[in-house]
């Protein structure tokens, strides 16, 4: 990866340096001897050399709509996810199914992977209600291959509201996103989650991490 963006950056460097000599050929003497092409050329390859490049290559990660998780503190939480599988109905907030973490521990991060499908045609969404232990910053993402990474993808979007069904998180709708985010929430409140298909036109199976 690095050799390649080496030799990109004195390609361009090349490109510089020809255009400055290409611009003081093209900048005088008789008009029959000069040679627009090749001025036009030098100016574009340097116009994409300056501008069209970033400066740093893709992420991989980027490229699969994968990325990884920087645990910190919810490594050990991650290594003991309590799995729940959703029930139907649970496609309405006034439905949704509870869910708890595991454990008694309220000083140490929990966390608990929801297990479900969603499709834009038949079952549209699904809502988890629960309580959280303690008053912290929780983490809220979909799971990868495995949930030491989270996935983008625009087929589905998470939303995550308060006891009064008023929405305080959310990924993007309709837009290739991250589906990930790290909300602050009060222990003892209910709260509501949901993961939205709008735009899985087949199945799509997730899951939904959260950890505290």
């Amino acid at each position: 990866m690095k050799t390649r963006h080496s030799l990109k950056n004195s390609l361009c460097q090349l490109a510089v340096l020809s255009l400055l000599i290409m611009l003081s050929a093209c900048g005088g003497g008789d008009d029959k001897k000069k040679a627009p092409s090749i001025c036009t050329e030098n100016l574009v390859f340097f116009i994409v050399c300056a501008f069209g490049s970033s400066g740093s290559a893709p992420d991989k990660e980027q490229d699969s709509g994968i990325y990884s998780i920087d645990m910190g503190k919810d490594s050990a939480a991650l290594g003991q996810l309590g799995d729940i599988d959703e029930y139907e109905p649970n496609n309405l907030l006034d439905n949704a199914n509870i869910v708890n973490f595991p454990g008694g521990s309220a000083s140490t991060g929990e966390g608990i992977r929801l297990h479900g499908s969603v499709q834009s045609t038949d079952d549209i969404a699904d809502y988890f209600i629960f309580t959280p232990k303690r008053s912290s910053a929780h983490h809220i993402y979909l799971c990868a291959d495995t949930c030491n990474e989270s996935v983008a993808d625009e087929s589905v979007y998470i939303m995550i509201y308060d006891q009064n069904q008023t929405t305080i998180a959310s990924t993007p709708v309709g837009t290739m996103a991250r589906q990930e985010f790290t909300v602050e929430l009060t222990a003892g409140l209910a709260y509501y989650i949901e993961v939205n298909g709008y735009a899985a036109a087949d199945r799509y199976d997730y899951r939904l991490a959260v950890i505290e």
